[in-house]
């Protein structure tokens, strides 16, 4: 085999900035980088670092209200700990709310590459190391930092804080705090992008259709809300 064909065969590797922004527009591009690529620490630390400081620039922002720590939590949907809330601080920049952020961040992205790794281990019958899934889920943390500082935005722009970008923002907000409301809120279009673009990633990891890895990877997205809007 000649040398020039060895190479060709080398997968191409693009820098870690490149790959951020790659994310919103090929994600299977770079799923496929990252899946033939040497294991990197930094394509899953760098992102979860930039969406600890969409949190905290969202925390310094908003208007007095709550900042839910779903906005910044990175799980197969975003919100395996929706039960858990900064609440009010006095400050939203307080360290304690900053800390609240940062945990959330990673503790979210490794709760959701569990989920990502179990749902290949023992639905998809296949195995891949779990530091793959873990610079996929990283990877696709991009979306929820850009969830979050929209979150921003519209708090911003309403001065409500509770505003979200989800079905809720098109109901009249004399339904806040029904169930209705509960499940509208629920459904927020940057956390169910993310679900689809985990499920490309899971797709390339499991060496899989997207059909098959989007009906798990959705069907969680599905039963979590559920029970949310059932307990909530």
């Amino acid at each position: 085999m000649t040398t020039a064909s060895i190479q060709d065969r080398r997968p191409t590797v693009t820098p870690l900035v490149e790959k951020l922004l790659n994310i919103f527009v090929s994600p299977g591009e770079v799923f496929d980088e990252v899946v033939a690529s040497p294991q990197t620490p930094a394509c899953w630390l760098v992102p979860v670092l930039l969406v600890c400081l969409t949190g905290i620039i969202s925390l310094l922002v908003l208007p007095a209200g709550e900042l839910g720590a779903g906005e910044v939590r990175q799980l197969v949907d975003s919100d395996a700990s929706a039960s858990l809330e900064i609440g009010k601080p006095s400050h939203h920049g307080s360290e304690l709310a900053i800390l609240t952020v940062a945990t959330s961040a990673f503790a979210g992205t490794f709760w959701s590459t569990s989920v990502l790794w179990l749902i290949g281990r023992l639905f998809l019958k296949t195995r891949f190391p779990f530091f793959k899934a873990l610079e996929v889920v990283a990877l696709t943390g991009m979306i929820l930092g850009l969830g979050t500082l929209m979150t921003a935005l519209l708090g911003v722009a309403t001065g409500d804080a509770s505003a979200r970008p989800a079905l809720s923002l098109f109901a009249m907000q004399s339904s806040a705090g029904t169930q209705m409301y509960g499940a509208l809120d629920a459904v927020n279009f940057f956390h169910l992008w993310t679900a689809t673009v985990l499920a490309v990633g899971l797709s390339k990891l499991a060496r899989v259709s997207f059909s098959e890895a989007a009906f798990w990877v959705l069907g969680y997205w599905v039963a979590l809300r559920v029970a949310m809007v059932w307990l909530g």
